[in-house]
């Protein structure tokens, strides 16, 4: 439907234009056939000339240079019968070039108009007693309002141009949101779920181990695999609450609640019931407010430390280092067990546990950036270490 209008849309400008033509050079026509020898024409003929090679006007839009030179060629007859000088689809034929020209046969379109603006004051010009001054004179003429029609359609070119460009940007964002949301929505879908679904796969395990042999050895183990599963529900829920909302705010902040500091002992004892021996310092200053943004980027850094930990060492030593201050925040995840030093994850850190994709880290380390900080992560012997700098613009404020 919306074709189908723009079609008809476009065949009326056509109309409009071949008409327009027509009626004006018919209008400013006084009827008279003399011809320079000393003849004259039938009268129909420059109304039959005018009607047939006005319709060229029909291919503007595909065939603009075509037409420009059908029309040029057209005002030569003003040569032949000095009192004929059809105009106006020479100049609706210049403003259509110059709105599609941008600097091809710029040169031929000017030699061609130079030809057929001369033919017009010349053959007016001849009438008068002084031909050569009334020839310049109307050149003059001619020319500042053939350059104003240019002027006009190169106008209506630039704006255009500016238009499509703005489109094109808009465009471009739109894809860069679209993925810069779904790189964000993996992140939580990596850093929050899939945390908590190991955890869950490594308990399980180990009451599998042990039930068979200490049934009431287990019990810990399903109590720590309750915990984890309800853990997973509220990060499946943010997520899903995510994708359910509305908007997103400039920061990229989810308008949902966010993980807080609060949440990192609940962290710790999970790990703590997967076997890992926890050391937790954690200091904040109570005036000092994170940022949201920031404040969840802690806690993922603490949660991804500690499940690398019991993942690829469940019986080793983890500490846990959280400051929180005016000049900014600080976090350590310092954990001991085997760790394989040949894998690298480039600019962004050193070795990493064996077996790890890094991609948790990787996707980290985005985190840290969009709010202003740095995130490494390095191995020496048979310790991992997780280091997270956030500085003090990240603050929602004191």
């Amino acid at each position: 439907m919306t074709e189908a209008v723009a079609d008809m849309e476009t065949l009326r400008a056509r109309a409009g234009a071949v008409t327009v033509a027509v009626a004006l050079d018919l209008l400013v026509w006084n009827g008279a056939v003399g011809t320079v020898a000393g003849g004259s024409i039938a009268w129909w003929l420059p109304v039959a000339a005018v009607a047939l090679i006005h319709q060229s006007l029909w291919w503007l839009a595909s065939r603009p240079y075509a037409v420009l030179t059908a029309q040029c060629a057209f005002a030569l007859v003003s040569t032949v019968v000095p009192q004929w000088q059809p105009f106006s689809g020479l100049l609706i034929a210049t403003y259509a070039v110059s709105s599609r020209s941008r600097g091809r046969h710029t040169l031929a379109v000017l030699v061609g108009l130079g030809v057929a603006l001369l033919s017009h004051s010349y053959g007016s010009a001849r009438l008068t007693l002084d031909p050569l001054r009334s020839t310049v004179t109307l050149l003059a003429l001619w020319g500042a309002l053939a350059i104003a029609v240019w002027a006009v359609g190169a106008r209506h070119r630039r704006t255009v141009d500016r238009a499509v460009a703005a489109g094109e940007t808009l465009s471009a964002q739109a894809r860069a949101g679209v993925a810069n949301e779904r790189l964000r929505i993996a992140r939580e879908l990596h850093d929050g779920v899939c945390g908590a679904v190991t955890a869950i796969q490594l308990q399980a395990a180990g009451a599998s181990a042990l039930g068979p042999t200490h049934p009431e050895a287990a019990g810990p183990s399903l109590v720590a695999i309750q915990s984890s599963a309800e853990r997973t529900l509220l990060e499946l829920r943010r997520v899903l609450g995510d994708l359910r909302r509305d908007s997103v705010d400039e920061s990229g902040a989810s308008s949902i609640e966010a993980p807080s500091l609060d949440e990192i002992p609940q962290l710790v004892e999970l790990a703590r019931a997967a076997g890992l021996h926890v050391t937790l310092t954690q200091t904040v200053d109570p005036l000092t407010r994170l940022d949201p943004l920031a404040e969840a980027t802690v806690v993922r850094v603490v949660q991804e430390g500690l499940t690398n930990a019991v993942k690829h060492g469940p019986r080793g030593r983890c500490q846990v280092s959280v400051n929180v201050g005016p000049d900014g925040a600080h976090v350590q995840v310092d954990s001991s067990h085997s760790l394989s030093t040949t894998g690298s994850t480039g600019s962004t850190g050193a070795a990493q546990p064996a077996g790890a994709t890094g991609m948790g880290l990787v996707g980290l380390a985005e985190r840290a950036a969009l709010v202003g900080g740095h995130l490494s992560w390095a191995a020496h012997g048979d310790r991992f270490t997780l280091d997270l700098a956030v500085p003090a613009p990240a603050w929602a404020g004191r």
